[in-house]
């Protein structure tokens, strides 16, 4: 296995998944609101044709399931990554999870 070497690591840096934004937060701004109360919440799917909230996300881990389209993932970083495309570095360093 390989390993990095410590100036590449340093480069990176350290992924702190608590840094990420709360789910309401973050479906807020990209103009996506969370819908409904309690532990999962609705949004309209930005990776399908959607007019009624299909896309069902965990409001305290940000954890998300579409019904119609079966996109998934387990927090707001994998999320951002689906939604924009970017590498997995810049969209940590987006949302302020990567120091």
């Amino acid at each position: 296995m390989a390993t990095l070497s410590p100036h590449r690591s340093q480069a990176l840096g350290r992924l702190d998944r608590g840094a990420l934004p709360p789910a309401d937060a973050y479906f807020a701004s990209i103009g996506n609101p969370l819908r409904g109360r309690g532990a999962w919440r609705d949004a309209l799917c930005p990776f399908h044709s959607d007019s009624r909230p299909s896309l069902r996300v965990r409001a305290d881990s940000g954890a998300y399931r579409c019904m119609a389209c079966g996109a998934h993932g387990k927090d707001i970083l994998t999320f951002h990554i689906q939604r924009t495309g970017l590498p997995f570095v810049r969209a940590a360093r987006e949302l302020g999870a990567l120091t």
